[in-house]
């Protein structure tokens, strides 16, 4: 219990260090003075430090957190009820229908401004999610379900590029910058979306603990607890698609933090449970994001993710079986 507190001590702070680290780094010095002016005396505080302050790094630091935890609780729910440590939004190809979703709204015309956008992700997102809850049911073995998800985002990044192919040039621009992946897209006025549909999300994980806690076990196991798989099970995943798909609409498609954050989370705190391991995974998420985010706009985020996720990945296929949460 002491080791638990400690850990969500240290880690809270780190995410408390780097988003002030985020709103006061860039081209332009803003001192830890003029941001406290900026936030607690805005008439004090010099104009154009506010302008950058609440119009650049404050949505752009927010954007690093809730697609952090977003990203991150995907990911960790992705893995316990498919029982398998390598799943997550982008691997499942979750992350490839959202994208497929934007590329419709983006491309095809058929979406209007921010909460269009979000729910052609959303989606997307879960159209893909239903076809690997139907894989799963066919295909006992992890391993091939693994390869399966695998092989429905490479289809499902064919019908992107099958829209890319016939797209004007207005539009393939504006996805292309989209799908780099950013998160210093999101604007002041999108703020409360996002994180209303990570909120909702996150509810309708929370909603399933029992059924977290219990799945690992199989489900005959969580049907003797008195747990209903079935409609737990569906509210898990469509809370995970939303939070994918949310994540995915506003920073565009993010990489390895849905896959590798929740082992980081298992191997700094050490549990299985899921009311420790849900906040620990979406602080990890929220301070992995915040220093991704710090780097220069011209090193592309995903290539920042993979350096860090990568071996995380491999830690995990090194040690086989051992926590409870390897192969």
């Amino acid at each position: 219990m002491r080791r638990t507190v400690l850990c969500f001590g240290i880690v809270l702070l780190g995410v408390l260090v780097f988003f002030a680290w985020t709103l006061v780094s860039g081209p332009v010095d803003v001192s830890l003075r003029d941001l406290a002016l900026a936030v607690f005396s805005p008439d004090k505080a010099e104009p154009f430090h506010t302008k950058i302050l609440w119009e650049l790094r404050f949505p752009r630091a927010v954007a690093a957190v809730l697609a952090g935890v977003a990203l991150s609780v995907s990911g960790l729910c992705l893995q316990t009820v498919f029982r398998n440590p390598l799943c997550g939004p982008y691997v499942l190809g979750i992350s490839s229908g959202a994208s497929l979703g934007v590329a419709v709204a983006l491309l095809a015309g058929f979406g209007f401004g921010a909460f269009g956008v979000l729910g052609a992700a959303a989606a997307g997102a879960v159209l893909v999610t239903q076809i690997i809850l139907i894989l799963a049911s066919r295909f006992r073995n992890s391993s091939v379900l693994l390869v399966a998800g695998l092989l429905v985002g490479y289809f499902v990044n064919a019908l992107v590029n099958v829209l890319v192919s016939g797209a004007d040039a207005e539009s393939l621009q504006v996805y292309v910058s989209w799908g780099l992946g950013s998160f210093g897209r999101l604007t002041l006025g999108a703020v409360p979306g996002f994180a209303v549909s990570v909120l909702v999300g996150l509810a309708l994980v929370v909603c399933s603990m029992r059924y977290l806690n219990a799945i690992h076990m199989g489900d005959d196991f969580a049907r003797g607890l008195g747990v209903r798989v079935g409609p737990s099970r569906i509210c898990v995943l469509l809370g995970s698609s939303l939070l994918a798909g949310a994540a995915t609409a506003y920073c565009g498609p993010v990489a390895f933090i849905g896959i590798a954050v929740p082992h980081l989370a298992f191997m700094l705190f050490r549990t299985t449970n899921h009311r420790v391991l849900l906040p620990a995974a979406s602080l990890c998420g929220a301070l992995l994001a915040l220093a991704a985010g710090l780097f220069p706009v011209s090193i592309p985020l995903n290539a920042v993710l993979s350096i860090i996720g990568v071996p995380v990945i491999l830690y995990v296929l090194l040690h086989g079986n051992r926590g409870g949460r390897a192969l």
